[in-house]
């Protein structure tokens, strides 16, 4: 193995090669160089979005969600709070009530506008330890300001609306906004179906990050949207906020063990966005099978050069067999020359996906905001997957030295000799 490593090396440094010879060697290992670049960095590209919407997703809606199985609202709220706030890996516990219902502007002189939304109501102190939805310097979502109607109605609840909600509405901070809730059990004779009404006035915008959140999500206060939505009860399911995010299924676990809990389901946010993480998923699946089909046809090369090399050195080999060389050394002669054009490509590769990964991580590019969810490209350099790109290269590489050794191998020594 010795010699056959020195012989390798020694057709590789050697400055009486031929050109040819040195060119396709060099090409060979440039398109496995740029194959590994290229999937490295689409790579961390992809991780560092997945990276980017899982904060988004933190951030713009609860870890864990804990509802009742039965009818009714919850009741002994305070003891359901304090029972899941002992739980190891709980961050913050919040009760909310939501529903979808019809948001309707109601502007004077403006026309009418109507937009489906999710009314959210929750306590302003632990919905802002639980999200960033909420501004820090928001208090209460009942005013002090009295906002009076045309028709004489007070209106003091408010609304907090997100902002491509708002926008679809073409309503802003101090605009009245009319949540209806139809009812299908009662009717209005030939006007249609009937419903509960009520008038509240835009507090502030939130923006999420995330154009789902911020176009159908509205939030209200707990009492008031629960007496408005008629729970029975204080409120109609528990957010948990996890130190770690992704040990959200084991405190699921965990509260459904307590006793107060037994009668509950529990939704975390990985298997809310399931099938989001699972598309992203396939598509680096999707990654790795076209880094296969590029180095396949970068391993090409190699499979060229090392069948030249074979043709010039003929003579060469023909005398080293002579000497007593065995076809096994030959072929691993071959197999580790072309071994090593893969090996440099994939090294020069990686370093060259880590330099322009990290580059990226410190200056990077900026993108439309209408397009996608972020500003600015987000790069996660995961060295597993640079692992597995380079160890997927190298046996693709060693693949392609087995056609060229093995012909050096069978050739008969005398004939080599003789036709070099």
């Amino acid at each position: 193995m010795r010699l056959s490593f020195y012989l390798a090396l020694r057709h590789l440094i050697s400055p009486r090669r031929s050109r040819a010879l040195a060119m396709t060697a060099l090409v060979a290992a440039g398109g496995i160089f740029t194959g590994v670049l290229a999937l490295t960095l689409i790579l961390s590209v992809m991780n560092g979005m997945e990276a980017e919407l899982a904060a988004l997703l933190h951030d713009g809606e609860p870890h864990l969600r804990l509802e009742p199985t039965g009818a009714g609202g919850l009741q002994d709220l305070p003891d359901l709070l304090s029972d899941l706030e002992a739980l190891p890996g709980v961050a913050a516990v919040a009760p909310y009530v939501e529903s979808e219902v019809l948001l309707v502007r109601r502007v004077t002189g403006a026309p009418t506008r109507m937009q489906t939304a999710s009314l959210r109501g929750v306590d302003p102190q632990r919905e802002r330890a639980l999200s960033t939805l909420l501004n820090p310097n928001f208090v209460d979502f009942q005013t002090d300001v009295e906002w009076v109607l045309p028709d004489g109605e007070e209106v003091r609840e408010g609304l907090v609306l997100g902002v491509e909600l708002a926008h679809n509405l073409g309503v802003g901070r101090g605009d009245i906004v009319l949540i209806v809730v139809p009812d299908m059990s009662s009717t209005q004779g030939d006007e249609g179906i009937g419903g509960r009404e009520e008038a509240r006035v835009v507090l502030d915008l939130f923006d999420s990050g995330l154009y789902e959140i911020n176009a159908t999500l509205a939030l209200g206060g707990l009492s008031a949207t629960a007496r408005f939505l008629k729970v029975d009860g204080e409120a109609a399911a528990l957010a948990l906020s996890c130190h770690i995010p992704e040990d959200a299924a084991k405190v699921a676990e965990a509260a459904l063990a307590l006793s107060r809990f037994q009668n509950f389901r529990a939704e975390t946010w990985q298997e809310r966005n399931r099938l989001l993480f699972e598309a992203m998923a396939r598509e680096k699946l999707l990654m790795y099978l076209f880094l296969l089909l590029t180095v396949t046809v970068a391993s090409l090369g190699i499979v060229g050069s090392m069948t030249l090399m074979v043709s010039e050195k003929r003579g060469e080999i023909g005398i080293l067999r002579t000497l007593g060389m065995s076809r096994r050394s030959v072929m691993s002669m071959v197999v580790l020359e072309g071994w090593v054009v893969g090996l440099g490509g994939v090294v020069l590769g990686l370093l060259a996906g880590w330099g322009l990964g990290a580059l990226l991580m410190r200056h990077p590019l900026t993108i439309p905001w209408d397009l996608f969810i972020v500003e600015k490209i987000p790069v996660l350099m995961i060295p597993a997957d640079f692992a597995w790109v380079a160890a997927i290269t190298l046996l693709v590489s060693l693949a392609a030295t087995l056609y060229p050794g093995w012909e050096a191998a069978r050739l008969d020594p005398v004939e080599a000799i003789r036709d070099s």
